[in-house]
């Protein structure tokens, strides 16, 4: 896959390169070159102002072509039950790159804000808190729609699909209370938990300092 940009910069880059990972086992190809675009065999994204026939269009919403961090003004919609920002005109019905970059960059962080009493970034303050979205994995269901959008404009194109691993870990500070201990720190822990009332390890000390 292809996509056009009059404009390649690090911004663009970046998120495209993100969404590449997600969604295909190979990268998307960047060009600033219309006839090189026009000429390419395959499917293409076309994002730019420009109208180009018969191929995936996104309008820019032109925060990747920014410089610099500056406030940006977002209204957030639910075209599709979904929220969504920076909406544009277009074969998708906002700008998810920007939008993606936006979020997954913490853009908002970058821009003058309130600390909470740690000293981080407040959390009541951002976008996805003040649209009720905060424990909402937004950006996997932009591409999940993203994906869908695609593949009913080029059927046939493959995408990737993530495997599920589930990995448990588990915090112990200390594998075993009395056993495999020194007798003296078993007599101690013993002494300490039959102060305290706690009988179960005045046994677990005695058979410690047994073993």
């Amino acid at each position: 896959m292809i996509l056009y940009s009059p404009h390649i910069t690090p911004r663009l880059r970046y998120i495209v390169d993100f969404c590449s990972t997600q969604l295909f086992n190979e990268p998307i190809r960047l060009t600033s070159s219309r006839e090189q675009f026009l000429a390419f065999d395959g499917p293409r994204i076309n994002y730019s102002d420009g109208q180009i026939e018969h191929v995936f269009s996104i309008v820019p919403a032109g925060l990747l072509f920014e410089r610099g961090v500056v406030p940006q003004t977002i209204t957030c919609s639910e075209p599709d039950g979904r929220k969504v920002f920076f909406t544009t005109k277009g074969d998708f019905p906002f700008d998810i790159f920007s939008a993606t970059f936006y979020l997954i960059s913490r853009y908002e962080e970058y821009l003058p804000h309130e600390k909470d009493v740690y000293g981080r970034y407040a959390h009541t303050q951002s976008l996805a808190c003040k649209e009720g979205f905060l424990d909402i994995p937004l950006v996997n269901y932009w591409l999940q729609d993203f994906r869908a959008a695609l593949g009913r404009y080029y059927p046939g194109l493959g995408f990737r699909y993530p495997a599920f691993k589930f990995i448990p870990t588990y915090d112990i500070d200390s594998a075993f209370s009395f056993l495999h201990k020194e007798w003296w720190r078993n007599l101690g822990g013993a002494m300490k938990a039959l102060a305290m009332g706690r009988w179960g390890g005045v046994t677990s000390a005695h058979r410690g300092i047994g073993g």
